[in-house]
C-alpha cells in the first residue's frame, strides 16, 4: 500500500504527459506539411508549363516559369513559417499562403490539386488548438 501511494505521489508531481492537459499548444505540423507540399505541387506545375509552351511563345514561358517558381518559393517559405506553437503568427502564415496560391494564376493553381491542398492546409491551421 506504501508504495501505490508513492507512486501516485510521484505521477502528481511529474503532472499529466498529455501536452493537452498541461495548457500547452503543440504545432501545426499537419498544416505545414500540406502548405509546403502544395507549394512543390506549384513548382513542378510552373516547370512544366514553362517547359512546354518555350516552343511556342517563348517570352511568356519565361515569365511565367519566373512567376510561378517565385511565389511557390514563398507559398513553401510560408507553410514553414505556420510551423510555431503561436496561433496567431501560425494562422497569418496560412492565410498568406492561401492568398499567395489565389495569386498563382500563372502555375494554373496546381491543376486544381495544388490549390484544394492549400487550402485544407490554411482550414487545419485556422482549426488547430
Amino acid at each position: 500500500m506504501a508504495t501505490q501511494k508513492k507512486k501516485r505521489r510521484e505521477v502528481a508531481k511529474r503532472g499529466s504527459r498529455n501536452a493537452s492537459e498541461k495548457g500547452f499548444r503543440t504545432k501545426p505540423k499537419l498544416a505545414a506539411v500540406l502548405l509546403v507540399v502544395s507549394g512543390l505541387i506549384a513548382i513542378v506545375v510552373s516547370v512544366f508549363i514553362g517547359i512546354s509552351s518555350f516552343h511556342t511563345i517563348p517570352y511568356l514561358s519565361v515569365v511565367n516559369f519566373g512567376v510561378g517558381v517565385i511565389i511557390a518559393i514563398a507559398i513553401i517559405a510560408s507553410g514553414m513559417n505556420t510551423y510555431t506553437k503561436d496561433k496567431k503568427i501560425s494562422e497569418k502564415w496560412a492565410v498568406i499562403a492561401l492568398i499567395l496560391y489565389i495569386i498563382e494564376i500563372p502555375a494554373l493553381w496546381g491543376f486544381g490539386i495544388g490549390f484544394i491542398i492549400a487550402l485544407i492546409g490554411t482550414i487545419v491551421a485556422l482549426r488547430h488548438r
